[in-house]
């Protein structure tokens, strides 16, 4: 054997499967993401007053809940028939997006007709007008991720994410100076025209009729009636897990203020994106599972590995160094924000059970028992931080999520357990 041979031997042993190798590009695009993340309002914060953040961390939430809203879960169908679509992709693809802007573009306009956000939105008509169109382009911009994940294109996710945040970055010092007071906003949004423009002209060119062309599939979605069905399902379950963030972001500008907010939100943003982590290889669990059904159990251990070895240090990281982390924004930050960051990252354990949970709803096409049951948890969650909050303030979230944490661990555990015994 020659030397060039045994080295492809010895690599083709251990290179990763395309599971791993998926899921690990996921984790890329949100590790980072995150950190690049944690600059850009680490400048945000020291470039604008803690009421400037606080308001436009408030207006950002909007729009990604409306622009969440408007994906109408075509997100998970795609990751879930994708990868046997075979020569329905296409048309499958394009008509979800007609759908799903326009839905978008409704729920942007009725939302500021029925005044919502005027607490934090900008009266110009200019602003609301830029305010629908960012509402738009994200729906967009997040449907063409799932397209991806589904199309086992992982590595274009991580590349179009982090080519995104350093633009935002790059852009938000300019933005500022324009405009101290909705710089923020503007830095964030404008990126996504050309991330959309770039990965739209790739699927649409190249990966769609490269997967059309070589897919091995019969190319049979499900009828429109189980669509609808597992669409609506999910739909409802997405509903209450988006709309909490959400809410309580409200709830915290009501009682507690825009500083508050801002002490809130960055935590929060960085415990989600270590649970963006988790839920990025179970994406790819899901993408594998669907097209290779008969390695589901090898599938489903290379899952619980990656979790375990993501999720545990991690978790015991930034619980040790919550301070220094939040202490980057600002002393106030570090000092307000460190015990809500720690109950949010240990809350991640049960986050975890429930991602994994979710990729054997989709895998069974019952999603409907995980939407009750998710339903269920978001209620405690929400009247526990409603309650709680004018006592213990913004801790008031991190103790519901550690209750919401417990439930979700007590209830799904055992199920997700006795599915995996069943492949």
């Amino acid at each position: 054997m020659t030397s060039d041979s045994h080295h492809r031997s010895i690599w083709s042993r251990w290179r990763p499967g395309l599971l791993i190798q998926n899921a690990i590009a996921l984790m890329i695009s949100s590790g980072g993401t995150a950190v690049i993340g944690v600059v850009f309002w680490a400048v945000a914060a020291h470039l604008s007053s803690a009421t400037v953040v606080g308001r436009t961390t408030a207006e950002i939430a909007a729009m990604l809940l409306l622009a969440t809203l408007a994906q109408l879960s075509f997100g998970s169908i795609f990751e879930r028939f994708l990868p046997v679509a075979g020569e329905f992709t296409y048309d499958f693809v394009k008509r979800s997006y007609l759908i799903c802007t326009a839905f978008g573009l409704v729920l942007a306009v009725g939302y500021l007709a029925l005044g919502f956000g005027r607490s934090f939105l900008p009266s110009s008509l200019g602003w609301k007008l830029l305010f629908v169109v960012a509402v738009v382009l994200w729906t967009i911009f997040a449907l063409q991720d799932s397209v991806l994940i589904g199309l086992r294109a992982s590595r274009w996710v991580a590349v179009e994410n982090i080519a995104y945040s350093v633009a935002k970055l790059a852009f938000l010092p300019v933005s500022i100076v324009i405009s101290a007071s909705d710089g923020i906003f503007v830095a964030w949004t404008a990126p996504v025209l050309f991330a959309i423009i770039a990965v739209t002209w790739y699927l649409f060119r190249h990966r769609i009729p490269e997967h059309e062309s070589t897919s091995t599939a019969s190319g049979e979605l499900p009828s429109t009636r189980t669509l609808i069905v597992l669409a609506s399902a999910q739909y409802a379950s997405l509903l209450s897990s988006v709309f909490l963030p959400s809410i309580v972001t409200l709830i915290v500008i009501q009682r507690l203020g825009p500083i508050a907010n801002a002490h809130y939100y960055l935590p929060a943003m960085i415990a989600s994106s270590l649970g963006m982590f988790c839920w990025g290889i179970v994406r790819s669990f899901l993408v594998e599972a669907t097209n290779e059904p008969g390695a589901l159990r090898h599938h489903a251990n290379s899952t619980i590995r990656a979790l375990l070895i993501v999720l545990l240090p991690s978790i015991l990281l930034g619980y040790i160094f919550a301070p220094t982390y939040l202490r980057i924004f600002g002393a106030s930050y570090a000092a307000h924000g460190t015990t809500l960051m720690r109950m949010l990252l240990i809350s991640l354990l049960g986050g975890s059970v429930m991602v994994f949970y979710s990729a054997f709803a989709w895998l069974d096409q019952r999603v409907w028992w995980m939407t009750v049951r998710n339903i269920a948890t978001s209620v405690v969650y929400l009247v526990l931080v409603y309650v709680l909050i004018g006592h213990f303030g913004i801790d008031a979230i991190g103790i519901a999520g550690l209750v919401n944490s417990g439930i979700t661990v007590v209830v799904f555990l055992p199920i997700s357990i006795r599915r995996y015994l069943r492949t």
